[in-house]
């Protein structure tokens, strides 16, 4: 979530989603064209359904490895509607993975990501001085000046990660590396902090008869771990996840936390046909914002154009 600051200073907080499945680039910019294919993805997450004020976020995505060149390269788009349309943002983000072969199986890939943001401001805003401290109700004009309702500006993140091909891969990424400022009314009123990203996935194929690093590619059968660790300015979220593959059904549980007093079970379920797969997430909050309705509905969908290359690499669902 980006929150901005109208007559002083604050800082802003990314949005935030459970599942990278269709995205994992979204964790590190070394991830992309991880999946050694041409990969087009789909993710829409409501949040807080049954307040007036639900967000809405939307991405769309694409990567593909490039394996001769040793090279990755992604787009992806989020459109990000927070407070019923009082802040609006638009991201548009390019991405390159280079991927350095140390030996049979072992990789290092280190990317990079160049953003374009673009912020509008609603008009649905109530400010302190609309309002009749007698009667609790709007009943004045703002003196705020909103004439500069909107907010463009450019970003830079970068990450590596080691890969041990269809077991392990573990990696860190600093997103927002320049720190930009992108207040309305002035930029140095709002700052969009650096963030940090510590993640590690495992995969353990159902099927391989190879032994643990012995395998040359990965079954539709397999079992696979996410964690990561995210921390921007004063916030931080922690995430662990579990779950199963076995064609055609997907299951997943996992659990999320500020590490502070919000804690989300969440749990997933989905089906893979051939190239496509589908998957819901539905994140049950436990701590006082379910008293606000505050609960999120996630729908995910991948379709992969797989290529026969030699060092196929398993989907990241969770």
């Amino acid at each position: 979530m980006s929150v901005c600051a109208f007559s002083m200073s604050t800082f802003a907080q990314d949005y935030s989603m459970t599942s990278h499945n269709t995205m994992p680039f979204a964790l590190n910019p070394s991830l992309a064209g991880a999946a050694n294919s041409i990969r087009f993805g789909l993710n829409y997450r409501q949040h807080w359904p049954a307040l007036d004020n639900k967000f809405h976020t939307l991405r769309a995505s694409y990567d593909q490895n490039f394996y001769k060149q040793m090279c990755s390269a992604g787009f992806a788009y989020t459109y990000d509607n927070q407070g019923g349309g009082s802040y609006q943002e638009h991201e548009f983000d390019l991405l390159y993975s280079h991927t350095i072969r140390l030996k049979e199986h072992y990789f290092i890939r280190l990317g990079v990501q160049a953003t374009l943001f673009a912020c509008f401001l609603g008009d649905n805003y109530e400010f302190e001085d609309m309002y009749n401290p007698h009667y609790r109700r709007v009943e004045n004009p703002t003196a705020e000046n909103l004439s500069n309702d909107s907010r463009t500006y450019v970003d830079f993140s970068a990450g590596g990660s080691f890969v041990i091909e269809n077991v392990l891969t573990v990696g860190a990424a600093v997103y927002h590396i320049g720190e930009p400022k992108n207040g309305f009314l002035d930029k140095q009123d709002n700052v969009l902090e650096r963030k940090l990203t510590i993640h590690a996935s495992y995969f353990k194929d159902l099927q391989s008869q190879n032994g643990l690093f012995g395998r040359a590619d990965l079954s539709n059968n397999y079992l696979f771990a996410n964690v990561y660790y995210q921390m921007q300015e004063q916030f931080q979220n922690f995430y662990a996840g579990v779950g199963l593959l076995y064609s055609p059904l997907l299951i997943g549980a996992a659990f999320k936390s500020d590490l502070v007093d919000l804690h989300t079970p969440s749990f997933m379920a989905g089906l893979q046909f051939g190239s496509f797969q589908f998957s819901y997430v539905y994140d049950l909050f436990t701590s006082y914002a379910k008293k606000n309705g505050s609960w999120s509905h996630e729908i995910n969908l991948i379709y992969i154009i797989r290529k026969h290359e030699k060092y196929p690499c398993p989907v990241v669902y969770w």
